[in-house]
């Protein structure tokens, strides 16, 4: 089954972004894609976290296919 790549829900997967998050540690700002949930602060250490929005991984019955298994079982499980 082929799925039209335009799919708003996944672009951000598919298409990833860096987005700055800063450090609650030392307020830093810390690189995260779009695609991940976290990243080590180069300063300190500390794990970010990016704030995790929902996508179609939460409600769309496609979305392991669309997105590819790994992807989906790595966003899927935090």
């Amino acid at each position: 089954m082929a799925f039209d790549k335009s799919c708003p829900g996944a672009r951000t997967i598919r298409e990833p972004t860096p987005e700055d998050v800063n450090c609650p540690s030392c307020d830093e700002a810390v690189e995260i894609w779009t695609d991940e949930l976290k990243a080590n602060c180069p300063s300190c250490g500390t794990k970010v976290f990016r704030e995790q929005q929902p996508s179609c991984i939460d409600w769309c019955p496609h979305a392991r296919e669309c997105v590819g298994p790994e992807v989906y079982e790595r966003l899927k499980s935090v």
